[in-house]
């Protein structure tokens, strides 16, 4: 394995999901997307065929909860695990599912 194909495993888009629970609440999921897996990624969220149960192909589930919105302290810990802000953290997540 040479040192680029090193480096572009390990970086990662972050996206913010939301849905509906088969009981009808809202949920929340943030995932870390491999760049180059980016593209099929938004193709199966669009299409309605992306499996949060097998999302190993796209990339990892960071952290996942019920309801609208992810509190807070979820968002400052996720922001701290990539080195960011909540501001851009949550602009860099809502920004590509949007659409």
């Amino acid at each position: 394995m040479t040192q680029a194909n090193t480096i572009e495993d390990l970086k990662r888009i972050i996206v913010l999901i939301y849905g509906i629970l088969g009981n009808g609440n809202p949920f929340w999921v943030f995932a870390a997307v491999r760049p180059s897996k980016y593209q099929p990624f938004m193709t199966a969220q669009k299409e309605g065929t992306l499996n949060l149960y097998q999302f190993e192909p796209f990339g990892e589930i960071i952290v996942s909860g019920e309801g609208k919105a992810p509190p807070e302290d979820i968002i400052l810990k996720v922001a701290e695990m990539y080195q960011t802000t909540p501001e851009v953290l949550m602009d860099l997540a809502d920004a590509p599912v949007e659409g």
